[in-house]
């Protein structure tokens, strides 16, 4: 469902009449993603005990092509250029109540 904004969504349609959000009720909608993940730029893993974080990251090359339709609307990406990735990441965390010290944790 789309709901049209945050407001809306948080609202079931109700909208927020304080900030002059008005209601919108929500219609059917479907979006679609390809992402093309590719090469591996650079990796880290960082880990910060103090802040309960530990994290293994991968800098990738990526592309996304992705659409949106709903009865009223459609939208769809420009095609994926690879030159104009600023930046892509895939990564691995743990944080809070997940967070666990390892052997190899500095």
């Amino acid at each position: 469902m789309d709901a049209h904004d945050l407001y809306n969504n948080l609202t079931n349609g109700h909208g927020f009449p304080p900030l002059g959000i008005p209601p919108v009720a929500p219609v059917p909608a479907m979006v679609s993603f390809d992402i093309e993940w590719s090469g591996i730029i650079d990796s880290a893993k960082v880990v910060n005990v103090m802040h309960n974080f530990r994290g293994q990251f991968v800098k990738t090359g990526a592309t996304i092509d992705w659409s949106a339709e709903s009865a009223n609307f459609a939208f769809q990406s420009e095609s994926p250029n690879p030159a104009r990735n600023l930046y892509a990441l895939i990564g691995h965390e743990q944080n809070g109540v997940f967070f666990h010290l390892e052997a190899d944790d500095e």
